[in-house]
């Protein structure tokens, strides 16, 4: 395995950390072909259309936020927020085409008011937040009545690794979950929307199945997750040897491992008088 992410933890603070490594990696991340469907899916069910106003929470670097604009071009806009000043800064200074506006704020209180958008978009961000729930009623308390509201989250808690000590490797896959902040928020997406008020609400299941060493590193970070269980109390000896085992397979073509990623989407329904 080569090619080691930055700490996840450190998207929930971006502009704390190493925001260039973090940029770098979504960028990363977003060329590899089975996220770059993900993503496509999402903007699918966010229904765009000429004309529309779209927003994209968590946005980062705003290629997505732009991917967007040009599926609502001539005449919608699209804005773009995120937490970080380092990526909305970043994001302003690429260029695209289409209405773009980006802006700086949380996800539990977002700057725009009631119904202002046509549908409003996350993807890998509830899991860096406190309380997922309040961001995704953010999200649904400024879309349109009919409008949409879509999200999609891995759920660290079914990821799996074939190879070395078993038990080693369930410790490490449980460590996994103690580098970000709601890390099994992908099973909870459809109890989010309901209670959010959303209706029609369906959900999605991908299982990403890796069998490339490298391309799970990146993906997954299964070194930190080894380190984090180290943290925790596993024998360093004993993680250093099934990250050996691990790398084994990988030489020998013979790695697997996985990850179940949920997306759910919902419409807003009309509002009490």
């Amino acid at each position: 395995m080569s090619g080691r992410p930055p700490d996840f933890g450190e998207f929930s603070a971006v502009d704390r950390g190493d925001s260039a490594a973090l940029r770098a990696y979504l960028d990363a991340v977003g060329a590899d072909e089975a996220v770059a469907r993900w993503k496509e899916l999402s903007f699918d069910l966010l229904e765009p259309r000429p004309g529309a106003v779209l927003v994209d929470l968590g946005c980062g670097p705003g290629d997505d936020a732009r991917a967007l604009a040009a599926r609502v071009a001539p005449g919608g806009r699209v804005v773009g927020i995120d937490a970080s000043r380092s990526m909305i800064a970043e994001a302003r200074s690429r260029s695209g085409i289409g209405d773009v506006e980006f802006v700086v704020a949380d996800a539990a209180g977002l700057p725009l008011d009631d119904g202002t958008a046509d549908g409003c978009r996350c993807e890998r961000v509830l899991q860096h937040v406190d309380d997922p729930g309040a961001a995704v009623a953010e999200m649904a308390r400024i879309v349109r009545p009919g409008g949409v509201v879509v999200a999609a989250e891995p759920d660290w808690g079914t990821l799996v690794v074939d190879g070395g000590d078993a038990e080693t490797g369930a410790v490490v896959a449980a460590a996994a979950m103690s580098r970000v902040r709601s890390p099994a928020v992908g099973r909870s997406l459809r109890r989010l929307f309901l209670e959010a008020g959303l209706s029609e609400v369906e959900v999605l299941a991908r299982t990403l199945v890796l069998t490339d060493g490298g391309r799970a590193e990146m993906l997954l970070g299964l070194r930190d997750a080894a380190d984090c269980a180290v943290a925790r109390g596993l024998d360093a000896g004993s993680a250093a040897a099934w990250v050996a085992a691990i790398d084994a397979g990988a030489a020998q073509g013979r790695f697997t491992a996985a990850v179940t990623s949920f997306l759910a989407h919902g419409r807003v329904g009309d509002r009490p008088a």
